[in-house]
């Protein structure tokens, strides 16, 4: 595991979005502009700290079930596998 179960990007980008959000209300008659700034940037950092958590959460999903998950029987390799010869005979191997 990563750091914070991989949820680093999720946290930094929430406490990013938690700032702005708390900013905006010390810049709210400060200037016009910042009003239309914050209007922007605070619903787009909430949505970006989503998008992080929703992906972390399928890229934890599909590696849960992955192929290096798998046990593999390393007893007997040759088991279920026939191999012939160049003229279509049967080797046996031991």
């Amino acid at each position: 595991m990563g750091y914070l179960w991989n949820n680093l990007a999720t946290l930094v980008t929430g406490i990013f979005a938690a700032v702005l959000s708390g900013l905006w209300y010390l810049f709210l008659d400060f200037a016009p502009i910042t009003n239309f700034i914050f209007m922007m940037a605070v619903p787009i950092t909430w949505f970006l700290t989503f998008m992080c958590w929703i992906v972390q959460k399928g890229a934890d999903y599909s590696h849960k079930y992955s192929a290096d998950m798998v046990k593999k029987n390393h007893n007997n390799s040759q088991s279920g596998v026939i191999k012939y010869t160049a003229d279509g005979k049967q080797v046996t191997t031991t």
